[in-house]
């Protein structure tokens, strides 16, 4: 596979979860803790330098066959990410970022301010404890950042 159509399917990847907003609601979202990459492999499309693989298999703790598991999604850090999640409001939440590539990401879920998120491949994993009805997650490459963003959003288990 070229690298032309990597990164084409990468675009079709975020196309098919990404969704424009413009309505931010207001909502809590914890600071970030961070986790060594997962070993859980997901298929998702091939990238030549791997990158895509790597980010996505960072994020993939829940499977999608999981209950908790909500959505996720994939993208070029150069495009980015933009995504609005119909959640239960008032119900617990994780959103789960990671980067590969080199360079960092900011990271905006909701109205929450902006974290910086190094391209490393570690997932990020940021707590929302009382959701939105709908949630905005947003990634942002800084200049000089490449690679692949990968991001999940679950459930939280109820206590």
């Amino acid at each position: 596979m070229t690298r032309r159509s990597a990164v084409a399917l990468l675009v079709a990847a975020l196309a098919a979860f990404a969704v424009g907003c413009t309505d931010e609601s207001p909502d809590p979202v914890t600071k970030p803790s961070t986790s060594a990459p997962s070993t859980t492999a997901d298929t998702i499309s091939p990238s030549p330098d791997g990158l895509a693989e790597r980010a996505k298999s960072a994020v993939s703790g829940v499977s999608v066959d999981e209950e908790a598991f909500v959505e996720s999604g994939l993208a070029t850090v150069r495009e980015g990410a933009r995504n609005l999640s119909p959640l239960v409001k008032g119900k617990r939440y994780e959103a789960v970022v990671a980067c590969a590539g080199t360079g960092t990401v900011d990271v905006i879920i909701g109205s929450a301010a902006s974290q910086a998120q190094a391209c490393d491949g570690k997932a990020v994993t940021y707590r929302i404890p009382s959701a939105p009805a709908e949630l905005l997650l947003t990634v942002k490459g800084r200049p000089g950042a490449s690679g692949a963003v990968a991001w999940q959003i679950n459930a939280e288990a109820s206590h």
